[in-house]
Order: C-alpha cells, then sequence, then structure tokens
C-alpha cells in the first residue's frame, strides 16, 4: 500500500504534489465559505466572483490535471503549463484563506518598522517624485510582474531546455506558494489603503492606466496580502534565472524588473519591509528550486521507474547534474 502510495505520488512532478497539498485547505474553506455565504464583499470587491464559482473553477481545474496526468501524460504544454493555472486560480481565492484562518494582522508592525528602518514612511517620501509619467511607468512595471518569469518559462520551452525549464519553472512556484502562505499567516494591509490619510498627492498618469490601479479594489486579496511581496519576490528571481539560464532576457527585463521594485513603493502598494521579506523568499526558492527538482526525480526514479516530465529515463536521472544544473 505505502509502495503504490508513493508510485503515485512520484508520478507527479514536484509542484504538482504541490498543488495538491495546497488544495485540500483550499477547496475545504471554499465550501465552508459558498455554504456559510461568508465570502460577500462590499464595496468595489462585490462583484468579485463567488465562492461557489470559485470552488467551481478549482475543482474543475484539479479534474484537468489528473485527467493530464492520468490519460495523456505526455501531452507536454498542457501539462507543462497547469502550475501556472493552478498559481492563478489559488491567488483568486487566498482572501477566504485569510478571513477563515483569521490571524492577526501585522500592518501596524509593518509600518513601525519602515519607519525605524528608514526614520520616515518612505511611501510618504516618494510623493516628492509624484509625476504622471513615472506614475505610467511603474503602473506597467507592476502588471509586468505576471509576465516575466512566463515568458522566461516560455523562452526556455521554445528552446528545448528542459533541465533550465522545469529549475525554473519549480523556483517560481516554490517562491509564489511560501508567498501564498505567508499572507495566510502574516495578512497586512497596504499603505495606500492603510494610511490614505498621510498622503497629500494623488497619483495619477493616463486614464487606462489609472483605471486598471483603481480595478485592483475590486480584488478582496489587495486588503489583507501585502505581506510578503510576491510581486517583488518573482521579479527578482526572474532576473536571477534569466541571468543563470538566458542572459539576454535578464537586460530586457532589468528595467522593468526594477522598476516594478521601485514601484511598489511609489505606487503605495507595499511597506519597504514587505519587499526585503519578499527577497529572502526569493533566495530561497532559487537555492530550493533545483534541489528540490532534483532530489524528486531521483525519488520517481526509485518509485515510479522514471521522469518523464524531463525527458530523462532512469539511467539519465541518475547520472550526474549537467555542469550548467551543478552550478546551482
Amino acid at each position: 500500500m505505502l509502495r503504490r502510495l508513493r508510485r503515485l505520488m512520484f508520478q507527479l512532478r514536484p509542484e504538482e504534489f504541490l498543488t495538491l497539498v495546497l488544495f485540500v485547505p483550499m477547496a475545504y474553506t471554499l465550501a465552508r465559505m459558498a455554504a456559510t455565504r461568508g465570502d460577500l464583499t462590499d464595496g468595489a470587491a462585490a462583484a468579485y466572483p463567488g465562492a461557489w464559482a470559485r470552488l467551481a473553477a478549482l475543482l474543475a481545474a484539479t479534474v484537468l490535471f489528473l485527467a493530464l496526468v492520468r490519460l495523456k501524460p505526455r501531452w507536454g504544454i498542457l501539462r507543462d503549463a497547469m502550475p501556472f493555472v493552478f498559481c492563478g486560480n489559488i491567488y483568486a481565492s487566498l482572501h477566504d484563506l485569510i478571513r477563515f484562518y483569521n490571524a492577526p494582522d501585522i500592518t501596524s508592525a509593518l509600518h513601525r518598522w519602515d519607519i525605524r528602518l528608514f526614520g520616515l514612511e518612505p511611501t510618504i517620501w516618494a510623493e516628492r517624485f509624484a509625476h504622471p509619467a513615472l506614475t505610467d511607468y511603474f503602473t506597467v512595471c507592476y502588471w509586468l510582474f505576471y509576465l516575466l518569469a512566463p515568458i522566461l518559462g516560455l523562452i526556455l520551452y521554445w528552446k528545448r531546455d528542459r533541465v533550465a525549464f522545469r529549475y525554473t519553472m519549480v523556483s517560481v512556484v516554490v517562491c509564489l506558494y511560501l508567498g501564498y502562505i505567508g499572507y495566510v499567516a502574516w495578512p497586512a494591509t497596504a499603505p495606500r489603503l492603510s494610511i490614505p490619510e498621510a498622503y497629500s498627492i494623488h497619483l495619477h498618469g493616463t486614464p487606462l492606466l489609472d483605471f486598471t490601479r483603481e480595478a485592483t479594489a475590486a480584488i478582496p486579496l489587495t486588503a489583507h496580502g501585502a505581506f510578503p511581496s510576491l510581486h517583488c519576490a518573482v521579479a527578482l528571481l526572474a532576473l536571477l534565472l534569466a541571468w543563470r539560464y538566458l542572459k539576454w532576457f535578464f537586460w530586457v527585463q532589468l528595467p522593468f524588473a526594477t522598476g516594478l521594485v521601485v514601484g511598489t513603493v511609489y505606487l503605495r502598494h507595499h511597506w519597504v519591509v514587505d519587499i526585503l521579506v519578499g527577497f529572502v523568499l526569493t533566495f530561497f526558492a532559487y537555492w530550493l528550486g533545483p534541489k528540490l527538482e532534483r532530489r524528486w526525480a531521483l525519488m520517481a526514479v526509485r518509485y515510479a521507474g522514471g521522469v518523464e516530465w524531463i525527458g530523462l529515463g532512469s539511467a539519465a536521472a541518475a547520472a550526474p547534474i549537467p555542469a550548467r544544473a551543478a552550478e546551482q
């Protein structure tokens, strides 16, 4: 029985197994919220999809994923894309986990730490640089969070650099999931929401980009999902991975990733402490991702007979790590 469970477990990829681990509390929480109508929200977030709809989406994604694993394990591009589908799906419902587990809010502590570190609140200090052009630039950079890491993975996939793609995929998913746990364990509100009276200047740029910033109010997670800053964590992680595996893309990303990090302060989305802790998360995921992938592959050879997801058979998986990957 135990051997069969191990075989089933290691037929999955590491990020897929982590997803299923998170699926259980997520599905349970959504079901509880839906049963008690505890997902109702006031204000701009009132139009957000309800718990039943999000639970249905989570279940549908899980059924599709299990069908791919069981029936079409070599439908590469679909299976390779599924972790991002799950990351987005789980992200959409994290506010329910935050409310359900009701951990103490640490917003005031983050505010105090910013002032202790800098002698002032950096998001207020940044007002002196306010300009429509800067506001637009930082807004664009902020939204590029959703593209930088996936584009890197897509290019590596297109280049058929399977080892680099797998290390990138696992590192990014580990970073995201650890950040999600942080949101639930340490709820915190963004400066723009917690101290709006402290700002004397209203940030504005082009109407379209202003609308995209205002639209974030319709995402309930923005009310309590500030710590750590996953925007900054993943942006830095994508830079580090690009430097190692695709150096030219590092230079393409650099101005946008830098603008994203600076912009989270300028746009009042994050306390600086959020960013610093996000960077700790970055380096941990950068270190852990390749090691987890490699260890999982060896266990897959032992218990499941191979590691099809990186195109290696038993003998290849047991061989030394390729020279570039060994630098990890």
